[in-house]
């Protein structure tokens, strides 16, 4: 019993080691390419995504997207759940839209989830675990019937990680923070990702909640306009623009919705998918919001 304790501790500390010695090769390698790496990725973090992933260690955002460090604000928990009163994530929502400036929430699942399958069951996981758990179990109660109707078990445990990720960008958009950067014309758009762990593949999924507005009215939230000191005319010409134009939510409303339908439209066109937008692909994106939207450069 005794020689077996110390082979397995003997194990697990080449496995810890191993970990460190990864590191000392990452920085050989990313320095190797650019001597200066380090020193610039200190000066500060500019990303345009926050990820909502799960906590698996089999799906690794940075990995799975090949994007670097700085490029997407993570969190991640036990089956990417957005919990409305969770402190932590909403922290983490805040700073991301407040002080990142980020303008795409992604949610993202994945297939073989540990979080999902145990939720589907009806044995205890034990303590805090099985709380956080019936996060899950209310999206299973609600559609059981669709995926009880599948007979594989992965394909239900699938089905119930599309729908959560579903349920969590309704989440997102009911949150009070992501809503009132719609009416201080900082648009949010949230997305629903479910990474394939059997193919390497991700799935966008198709939400038709893409704005908040489409939300039920029971979540929509109203804000008072932020309290500015301003000169008596300055106010005046703004009240009178404010009562010209439509508000600056609605435009951006508008406009995400043009937006994610042409750049789909548009970008089927372009034969390699790495390569980066073409110019001539942002102009009629472009000349379509001018003539319907009324949207200027």
């Amino acid at each position: 019993m005794q020689n077996q304790i110390v082979h397995e501790s003997i194990s697990e500390m080449k496995k810890y080691a191993k970990a460190l010695q990864g590191n000392k090769n990452y920085v050989a390698k990313k320095t190797a390419e650019d001597p200066e790496y380090f020193r610039k990725l200190s000066q500060g973090q500019n990303p345009k995504y926050l990820l909502i992933g799960c906590s698996d260690s089999r799906a690794p955002p940075n990995e799975i997207t090949e994007t670097d460090p700085g490029e997407i604000f993570i969190h991640r928990n036990i089956a990417n759940v957005v919990v409305p009163t969770d402190l932590n994530i909403n922290c983490v929502i805040q700073y991301a839209i407040e002080h990142l400036k980020v303008h795409n929430i992604v949610i993202m699942g994945h297939t073989f989830c540990g979080g999902v399958k145990a939720a589907m069951k009806q044995d205890s996981v034990g303590g805090l675990l099985d709380l956080w758990l019936n996060n899950l179990k209310l999206v299973y109660e609600k559609h059981q019937e669709l995926i009880n109707q599948l007979e594989d078990e992965d394909d239900r445990v699938a089905c119930l990680a599309h729908m959560n990720v579903r349920e969590q960008v309704l989440n997102v958009w009911k949150n009070p923070i992501v809503q009132k950067s719609w009416q201080d014309g900082h648009p949010v758009m949230v997305h629903g990702w479910l990474f394939r762990v059997e193919t390497g593949f991700i799935e966008e999924l198709e939400i038709e909640e893409s704005i908040p507005t489409n939300l039920s009215k029971v979540f929509q939230l109203n804000f008072k306009p932020t309290q500015t000191h301003k000169p008596k005319q300055q106010k005046d010409d703004n009240e009178e623009e404010r009562s010209r134009s439509p508000s600056i939510r609605k435009r951006f409303q508008r406009m995400q919705s043009r937006l994610e339908t042409e750049i789909k439209r548009l970008t089927i066109t372009l034969q390699d998918p790495n390569q980066e937008v073409e110019k001539d692909v942002i102009d009629q994106v472009s000349e379509v919001l001018q003539k319907d939207l009324g949207i200027q450069n």
